[in-house]
């Protein structure tokens, strides 16, 4: 790996340490009588910081040499800026890690893909009385978020979207909120397909009873965590497919011209049961248009199964090799569960489930 060396010689005593690591980039300087030498420094930067195989509040982001310094009295605090944003660096050349993530996914979204961020440090050479700062020439650091874990749940909840309420509350899931799905091998797309009526309103929500993380719309645009959106609306009656690209920070809506079947009962067969079709049915989440999101709470299954999904009849039935989340196909494969206790929603359009773990 390669190492930055940096070296201050002659550098006068600076005035006013300061604690604010924002002021640290300009220090205010007054001469003083005794010349105090600042000697080499360096930096050696991690070539690939992979969260995957990241355990820990704190990541290591370099190794770092503090300057010497002519006078014992002083010792090296650290800042590294990472896209000019400020961090707090330990002696050891870390930083918290949760910070880091933040950081990263506000920029980029949450796709673990190699980003390249310019970075910098700062060394504050301080007695705790005067103090000067030194900063490295700027170097490369490379950072992978780690896949995420299980799909991150987005509902919609509005005037048109299950019973109409607008009731965000934890326990209205599958009433007032409905959530989006996703696909087994791709945790940050997320979609939803259903019929929406022209002129009623609705929004995306990311925790059942908090209104922070949002979608809503401003001049026919979807827009996120805007606090003066308002509702989004589609421009006419018929079936939509709503798709949030959380890596891309991107939110679709277009008409959906896919088949759709209409039922009036959707059940889940299998070896628990003894595969009888007509039996375990789901209750439909919406009330106030035309219902095809479906849900079962609270179901525990004592040991291992498989299962389907049905409407009522093996004439049409749903099933695909993964789980917890899937995409059912007609007359695919038997969907494996875990045992456990879950709730389990299931889209008629889509095909697509989620057994949620409880």
């Amino acid at each position: 790996m390669k190492k930055f060396l940096y070296i201050a010689a002659a550098t006068l005593l600076l005035a006013s340490c300061t604690e604010d690591f924002k002021d640290w980039a300009e220090p205010q300087s007054n001469p003083q009588d005794e010349v105090i030498t600042f000697g080499n420094g360096s930096v050696t930067p991690v070539s690939i910081i992979d969260f995957a195989e990241q355990t820990g509040e704190r990541v290591k982001v370099c190794d770092i040499t503090a300057p010497s310094t002519s006078d014992t009295a002083y010792h090296a605090q650290y800042t590294i800026f990472l896209n000019d944003q400020a961090f707090f660096l330990g002696e050891d050349g870390t930083i918290n890690a949760q910070e880091l993530k933040d950081y990263i996914i506000n920029l980029y979204g949450k796709a673990p893909e190699p980003r390249v961020l310019d970075a910098k440090v700062e060394w504050l050479m301080t007695n705790g009385i005067t103090s000067t700062s030194i900063l490295s020439a700027p170097f490369e650091i490379t950072v992978i978020l780690e896949p995420i874990a299980k799909p991150d749940l987005w509902y919609l909840v509005g005037s048109c979207i299950g019973d109409g309420s607008w009731g965000n509350d934890p326990a209205n899931v599958g009433t007032a909120l409905i959530p989006m799905y996703t696909e087994p091998d791709n945790f940050t797309v997320i979609t939803y397909v259903g019929y929406f009526p022209a002129g009623q309103g609705f929004k995306l929500i990311h925790q059942p009873g908090n209104w922070d993380e949002q979608w809503g719309m401003t001049d026919g645009t979807p827009v996120k965590n805007d606090g003066g959106s308002s509702n989004i609306e589609v421009p006419a009656d018929g079936y939509y497919q709503i798709t949030y690209d959380m890596a891309e920070e991107t939110l679709t809506i277009a008409p959906y011209d896919g088949l759709v079947g209409v039922y009036d009962m959707i059940t889940m067969p299998g070896g628990y049961q003894d595969w009888n079709a007509g039996g375990n049915a789901m209750t439909p989440m919406s009330t106030v248009v035309e219902n095809h999101d479906w849900i079962m709470k609270h179901v525990t299954y004592e040991d291992n199964t498989e299962l389907k999904f049905a409407n009522g009849s093996w004439a049409v039935n749903w099933g695909a090799p993964t789980f917890p989340v899937g995409v059912g196909v007609q007359n695919g494969a038997n969907i494996p569960v875990d045992a456990g206790t879950y709730t389990v929603v299931f889209n008629d359009i889509l095909g697509r489930y989620y057994f949620i773990s409880e």
